[in-house]
Parts: structure tokens; sequence; C-alpha cells
């Protein structure tokens, strides 16, 4: 079965939000927005591109996520 690769979905300046905090409704996590900086893919075992993104949070830090873990803002 070949792989089936989703492709890149957010593009610099987009603004994201992590996934964790979505659809959460008991008030524990606090809901993280940032602006992606930078956009790139990695090659995993098996040969398939997996894109991740340095996001600059609201908060002035920085971090890198790969593409699963983070939604855009609605």
């Amino acid at each position: 079965m070949p792989i089936k690769t989703v492709g890149q979905r957010f593009q610099v300046d987009d603004r994201v939000v992590r996934n964790h905090t979505i659809g959460y409704t008991g008030g524990k996590y606090k809901r993280y927005e940032g602006t992606v900086l930078e956009a790139f893919a990695k090659t995993n075992k098996v040969g398939a591109n997996q894109y991740y993104y340095k996001v600059k949070w609201d908060d002035r830090r920085s971090s890198e996520h790969a593409q699963h873990s983070l939604k855009p803002v609605e």
C-alpha cells in the first residue's frame, strides 16, 4: 500500500493554536496561539515527508512542533 501524504497545511505568518487545547472546556489548559515563523519537512524512516513548524507564541516564546499538533486559529 503506498504512503499517502497530507501535504503542508500552514504557511509562514499563519496563525495557529496548539491542538491539545481544542475543544477542551474544563478550564485546566491554557490556549496557546502563535504565528508560524518557518515551515520545513523532515523525512521519516519509511521515506515520507513530515512537516514541522517553528512557531512564535503570543507570550514571545518560540518552539518547534509537528503539523499534527497544530490547528488554524478560528
